[in-house]
């Protein structure tokens, strides 16, 4: 045998084999274990989705219950009970009136198509309030009563419901739902039904029928994993036209709130045999010729066997696709290094050999994922120095797109927890809203009735009054926050504006035996939202009264220069745990105990420091306590540009 062949075969076996071989190992061990991470994150996205729905029913749960504790509905009891015996209450039309206004004013909480009925105990309809649009009481009961809607089935309707239990909410289809829907022909969701009694005697229901918009915005919102298409099936054994529907479903572009011609059922879309393989199990994945489904069931509906599969079919392309071209790449440079080799049979194992073997111990060491230096072996050969660039121009390459992809992640995730913060403050502003004006409606009927001589009680009631109008200012402050209100710049006096904001919060630190103070130049105005910036420092206030002890001074520092202002509040309590610092901006996450904090205060005040073009820093203190600074621009950034 020639030397030049000898010298090919023990550098082509050597290293070429080796080299392609482990690379290609590495390949697969990489695929295999980005596969494993997959599943896990495809679960977990699907886990959280879950959790999401799983919230927003027990929410349409808790309104459906807090109807029927609603003032006016409670006080219509007794009417029905009358009813029932064949008086009727000369008020009876007043009081309809009154819930019927009680209901229509729930259209900012729940928006999009719904129905809303009181009825008897036969379900017999008084007041129906159709997508805000309220029934006209045009059908004429046996008892001379009118309605807004007649019972479909009335013996079994009252059977019904005498069998659901008291003070709960139950989940079954309305004999007025069961027939063909105006909207569709099957309704996707089950509706929200409680029982009335007045004392023991069964009165009538308050049901609830929802289209399902809100949950079509969830699932719409939902990340989709390796460009998944996200399907929501219902597994109801005991119904067979329900068994298997599909509620949701990307691919075949199914929404609940749609109208529907048809019903479509999960096996007779993609076979009976892929239903039965993910209803046998709660959780996991079910890999296909093309796709892997992977699924998550839950129960929508308490007390109830009917359960939803939420899942995300994934093409396996969009997973081994990467795998694949880094295989085609590894067989290509192995046949670039068997053609080198035959060119370069004749050179020395010492020339060829030491700057091949370098190269291979980085490559598989990067491809084990370590952290390893450039190569740079000096080597004689030119087509080995261009390995050497092209390694190292990869591993760069690699380096930055992971950096970048990371940042990029951690920017979509925070975005989206301050979307999940405006779409929840907005709806608790609404909640809260309307207790505010019966309070100030009810202290004006008040004042009128007293007289000049009641002076002390028209101070209560203006202190009152002016109370509820504060509250009523901070609850439109967070629906602008949820709104994302662009903040409204106007020049003010930052001392006057830090005296303001300790007046509003010194009954809290009072009650605490908590000290404020502070540190702040005279003369200085700077441009900002002045209302925006009150409310963002109030949090921080609160938080910082919260977590100090009896005697305990809170501090705020005022530093300015020619481009910002720095808001330091400084308290002293014992400070944020090491593991809870990373965790503090996130939506309705809070360290205190039930009841004495929501976990929105820091979340809505970066929201507001972000908009001012600023950013808010907490840290601990080298002794104790924690510093929370704010830092604004003096001056918009559109005005620094002109």
């Amino acid at each position: 045998m020639r030397i030049r062949t000898q010298i090919f075969s023990w550098v082509f076996l050597a290293t070429i084999v080796p080299l392609t071989a482990l690379a290609l190992s590495a390949t697969y061990y990489i695929e295999y274990d980005y596969e494993r991470g997959v599943r896990d994150a495809v679960a977990t996205s699907l886990e959280t989705l879950t959790g999401e729905l799983e919230r927003h029913l027990q929410s349409n749960r808790d309104l459906a219950m807090g109807l029927t504790r609603a003032a006016p509905v409670q006080d219509f009891l007794p009417v029905m009970a009358e009813l029932e015996k064949g008086d009727i209450d000369p008020m009876l039309n007043v009081d309809r009136s009154r819930i019927t206004h009680y209901f229509e004013g729930f259209q900012t909480i729940l928006p999009g198509m719904y129905i809303m009925r009181l009825m008897d105990r036969y379900g017999n309809s008084f007041i129906k309030v159709d997508d805000n649009k309220v029934s006209a009481p045009i059908y004429e009961g046996v008892n001379g009563i009118m309605y807004a809607e007649q019972e479909a089935d009335g013996p079994r309707f009252m059977s019904r419901l005498k069998k659901l239990p008291r003070g709960e909410v139950s989940m079954t289809v309305l004999a007025q739902n069961e027939q063909q829907s105006d909207y569709m022909s099957i309704l996707p969701l089950l509706d929200y039904i409680v029982p009335l009694y007045d004392g023991d005697n069964l009165v009538g229901a308050l049901s609830l029928t929802l289209f399902g918009e809100t949950i079509d915005g969830i699932l719409d919102n939902a990340p989709r994993l390796y460009k998944g298409k996200l399907f929501l099936t219902e597994n109801n054994s005991d119904n067979k036209l329900r068994y298997g529907l599909l509620l949701y479903d990307d691919q075949q572009e199914i929404r609940l709130s749609q109208i529907r011609g048809v019903v479509r059922n999960f096996q007779g879309v993609y076979g009976e045999k892929l239903l039965l393989a993910i209803t046998d199990n709660q959780k996991g994945y079910y890999p296909m010729a093309k796709q892997t489904l992977y699924f998550n069931e839950f129960y929508p509906y308490p007390n109830s066997l009917t359960s939803w599969i939420i899942g995300l079919r994934i093409d396996n392309d969009q997973i081994v696709e990467p795998f694949q071209q880094i295989r085609w790449v590894i067989w290509s440079v192995a046949a670039i290094a068997l053609i080198i080799s035959l060119l370069l049979g004749n050179i020395g194992v010492r020339i060829i050999a030491r700057p091949l073997a370098a190269l291979s111990r980085n490559l598989l060491s990067y491809a084990r994922g370590e952290q390893v230096q450039r190569v740079s072996t000096d080597a004689a050969v030119d087509e080995i120095r261009d390995l050497e660039i092209a390694f190292n121009t990869m591993a760069d390459s690699l380096d930055k797109t992971s950096e970048e992809r990371d940042r990029a992640t951690h920017m979509l995730l925070q975005s989206a927890k301050l979307a999940s913060i405006g779409q929840m403050a907005a709806g608790i502003g609404h909640e809260i809203n309307n207790p505010l004006n019966n309070i100030l409606s009810f202290a004006k009927l008040i004042e009128r009735q007293l007289g000049p001589d009641d002076a002390r009680s028209l101070q209560d009631l203006k202190s009152l009054k002016e109370e509820a109008l504060r509250a009523s200012e901070i609850i439109r402050g967070i629906l602008n926050f949820a709104r994302q209100v662009t903040p409204h710049y106007v020049p003010f006096a930052i001392r006057q504006w830090l005296l303001d904001t300790f007046a509003l919060v010194q009954q809290s630190a009072k009650s605490k035996g908590v000290t404020l103070s502070h540190d702040c130049p005279e003369d200085v105005v700077i441009e900002g939202d002045r209302g925006q910036l009150q409310q963002a420092l109030i949090n921080l206030l609160i938080n910082a009264i919260q977590a100090s002890a009896n005697g305990d001074e809170v501090h705020v520092i005022v530093q300015v220069d020619s481009e910002e202002v720095s808001i330091s509040v400084i308290d002293q309590g014992t400070g944020i745990a090491a593991d809870d610092l990373d965790l503090v901006y996130d939506p309705f996450f809070t360290t205190k105990p039930e009841g004495e904090g929501s976990g929105l205060g820091l979340s809505i005040s970066l929201g507001i420091v972000e908009r001012h073009g600023g950013k808010l820093v907490l840290s601990n203190n080298p002794d104790r306590g924690t510093t929370a600074t704010m830092v604004i621009p003096r001056v918009p950034e559109e005005t620094q540009h002109e």
